[in-house]
């Protein structure tokens, strides 16, 4: 092998000649002492003209400082040799002045006590052009790409404001006097336009996630009752295809996270409507998994399973494309655009997952996805209510139900309460228990089995069992509930709803083994409640942005009686109110374009006093939200996750004045609320709500005089608190006429003034006057 020392000159010449790469060395001065043929092609100078040349010479002027620089800094490093592509490109100039980008290696040399330095030199001109064309081709399909978006946003608020319209519109006509089939065809059309409203909801949110504008929040929220909202919303619609809807959490999951709580109940909801609508008989289950991928952060797994009519192999790949279906008959057959599985799919890899899916032609199909998200807090969504779960202890429960995915979820959920259960799939099983002399504390029938359905069963158990003896909670559907005379009949302790939610049995297992009374609000077997619409008819307006809360503050008005018109934005809230009247807007505070905050500013401003109350709903409970709320004049506040309790009192305290008062109808007192009180009320507290009551009217003239002093010492901070102190006691006894008055005394504080206040504290003394009289012949008759 030949070393350098045997190298001849005109062989290093040679082997530096051939290299494509410009080589170059200089001198401690930066002189250039040797110019190699690829540099002579590159430059442009021959050898003999560049030796002798500084080496800035082959560098653009403004680089010559930044030059020196680097070659300082290389010398301090004490390195020998820097690599090529170690620093960014440079830029280097031709004999012609032309300039070209260049990539270039550094070595160093001590020789004869002075330093040479070799620079190799590769032009990347090329490299960079390619580079730019790939660029700009990103770049245009980018801008494709958002420009179709764009438009699709675009072109789904101009089609969503007129279809407002004829939504309101529609409302508007079903409320005058016309026929049989004149309502048919207005409901027709209303129904109509719900769809296609939906579709375009569906074709907005896309765009947004396609143009990178779909923001996701990051709030601690409870995955259970996130799950437990999901399957409300769907109930009906599995209820009226007889579906069993259930979900089961594995050991692990944490109870709270932090994350987007309206995306993921948005991708469940998704999954969980397609699962109902593909499925005509069987079931649709939520399984919830966690896996812990770092200090405190899960892979939370959920997998929503039916037994609907399965998915072909060969069309899975194109399942979570946007605007494809499985084949152009499913889109006959069941409607829908094929964009919410792609939503789906995209919302979760926002939130860090992942989504795919397990299907076989007529075994049905298996939907995963999974989020990543901290837990907020050590606890475990299995521990639900085990600190109360003592008084259950020991007892023995009996669960008869054909489906087995609801026995493993009440089985698993009795044992964690420290319970004993026999779990049987028919009625025919059980009997044969009870006849054995088995002994048990509570028995859970489920109504819908074959053969001896729950009401069937229940007679029969009543031949053996008296209802003191063994106390019966019946397992039901809304759609399927039996009637009321014969749960009576029977001795039913209390319904309990599918699906089946560990907080509901909780109390109905407590109530019906008499260990305390049932809250106000769950499903004793009692006439149910009248619909609040059939006493206080209002025309109700709800803004919210998401298409999810939408349809859950759409459930709640329903269950109440009402059926709101809904927009997405101030802006169209403002639109509706020019095109027709409403009592009531439901207003979420963060919205698009306009928000609730600014739109309730522009309404007040434009309607006074002749507009409509205005609730907000906002997940910000935070310090100072109500008293924002209230300064640009909102008349009320609920926070999410909105129950329907909080609905109908906020509905019936707000309700518009000029309605009440011209009709004489507005109540003294809300009876519903005195309801409420006296539910509470059992034998070890046979008189809570006399108590109550009395308390309220002992403490009312301290409230009214602290309100008194504060408008005499002209003070609106302290009439402020001192109304808002008082507005608290109002509510709870439902004293419709002093809560108008107490919340306007607030509003006045907040407002930084107390002009007009005396008059609404004579009316508020005047209104206590008469609630006082009204609550104590009430109490009396109980």
């Amino acid at each position: 092998m030949m070393n350098s020392g045997n190298l001849t000159s005109a062989q290093l010449n040679g082997i530096l000649s051939i290299a494509d790469d410009a080589i170059i060395c200089v001198d401690g001065q930066h002189k250039i002492i040797l110019f190699n043929q690829g540099a002579e092609r590159l430059f442009g100078w021959t050898a003999q003209e560049a030796n002798g040349l500084d080496l800035n010479t082959l560098l653009p002027q403004r680089h010559h400082a930044t030059h020196r620089n680097h070659i300082a800094n290389f010398d301090r490093s004490g390195q020998s040799a820097r690599r090529m592509g170690e620093r960014r490109a440079i830029f280097a100039m031709r004999k012609d002045g032309t300039e070209f980008p260049a990539e270039a290696s550094i070595s160093r040399l001590e020789a004869d006590g002075s330093a040479i330095y070799t620079v190799i030199l590769r032009d990347i001109s090329s490299r960079k052009a390619y580079e730019r064309e790939l660029q700009e081709a990103r770049d245009k399909a980018e801008a494709a790409t958002q420009a179709k978006s764009m438009f699709l946003a675009n072109m789904s608020h101009e089609i969503r404001t007129p279809l407002n319209a004829v939504i309101g519109m529609t409302s508007l006509l079903l409320n005058t006097a016309i026929d049989d089939e004149q309502r048919d065809y207005a409901e027709t059309i209303r129904a109509s336009s719900e769809v296609l409203l939906t579709i375009i909801n569906d074709i907005l949110d896309y765009s947004k996630i396609e143009i990178g504008k779909l923001e996701i929040e990051r709030q601690p929220f409870d995955l259970r009752r996130c799950i437990e909202e999901s399957l409300d919303l769907l109930s009906p619609d599995a209820s009226h295809k007889n579906l069993n809807l259930a979900y089961f959490i594995d050991d692990g999951v944490p109870a709270s996270v932090v994350g987007d709580v309206t995306r993921l109940r948005q991708v469940l909801v998704n999954l969980l409507s397609n699962s109902i609508k593909f499925t005509h008989h069987g079931e649709v289950v939520i399984t919830v998994s966690s896996t812990l991928v770092g200090d405190g952060t899960h892979e939370i797994r959920f997998s929503v399973r039916d037994t609907g009519i399965g998915i072909p192999p060969n069309r899975l790949g194109e399942l979570f494309e946007a605007f494809t279906q499985v084949d152009a008959s499913t889109t006959r057959k069941y409607g829908g655009t094929g964009l919410g599985l792609a939503i789906s799919k995209r919302l979760t890899e926002i939130m860090g997952g992942r989504m795919w899916v397990d299907s076989a032609v007529g075994n049905g199909s298996t939907f995963h996805f999974t989020i990543v998200a901290a837990a907020s807090g050590p606890g475990l969504a299995q521990n639900v209510l085990q600190e109360r779960s003592s008084a259950l202890s020991g007892k023995h429960v009996l669960i008869v139900d054909d489906n087995g995915t609801n026995r493993r979820i009440l089985v698993k959920q009795a044992l964690l309460w420290g319970m004993v259960p026999s779990a049987l799939a028919s009625g025919i099983e059980a009997l044969d228990l009870l006849r054995h002399g088995h002994a048990f504390d509570v028995a859970i029938l489920d109504m819908s089995m074959p053969e001896m359905d729950g009401l069937a069963l229940a007679r029969e158990i009543r031949k053996h069992r008296s209802a003191d003896a063994l106390p019966m909670i019946m397992l039901t559907s809304v759609a399927h509930r039996p009637p009321e005379i014969s749960m009576r009949e029977i001795h039913f302790s209390a319904y309990l709803n599918k699906p089946i939610k560990p907080a509901a049995l909780f109390e109905v297992l407590l109530h019906a083994m008499r260990i305390q009374p049932l809250a106000p609000g769950r499903d004793k077997v009692r006439a149910p409640r009248g619909k609040l619409a059939e006493t206080l008819p209002l025309s109700i307006l709800v803004a919210e942005d998401n298409t999810v809360n939408q349809k859950v503050v759409q459930q709640l008005l329903a269950h109440l009686g009402y059926r709101a018109d809904v927009v997405a934005n101030g802006v169209e809230v403002l639109d509706a109110l020019e095109r027709q009247t409403y009592d009531v807007v439901l207003m979420d505070v963060q919205m698009p374009e306009m928000d609730g905050l600014e739109a309730t500013r522009r309404l007040r401003a434009r309607f006074g006093g002749n507009g409509p109350r205005v609730i907000a709903m906002t997940a910000n409970a935070m310090p100072g939200d109500r008293e924002k709320c209230l300064a640009v004049g909102m008349d009320a506040y609920v926070s999410k996750p909105i129950e329907l309790d909080d609905v109908r009192a906020v509905l019936t305290a707000v309700a518009p004045r000029r309605k009440q008062d011209d009709s004489g109808t507005i109540p003294v007192i809300d009876q519903r609320r005195i309801d409420q009180l006296l539910e509470l009320q059992d034998e070890e507290n046979p008189t809570i709500a006399a108590d109550i009551v009395r308390l309220f009217i002992q403490d009312a003239p301290g409230h009214l005089d602290n309100i008194a002093r504060a408008i005499a010492d002209a003070d609106p901070a302290r009439l402020k608190a001192a109304s808002h102190r008082f507005l608290s006691s109002i509510e709870n006894l439902g004293a419709m006429r002093m809560r108008t008055h107490c919340m306007e005394l607030e509003r006045i504080g907040i407002g930084g003034s107390v002009q007009d206040a005396q008059k609404q504290l004579t009316q508020l003394q005047h209104e206590f006057d008469s609630a006082r009289v009204h609550l104590e012949n009430l109490i009396e008759k109980h």
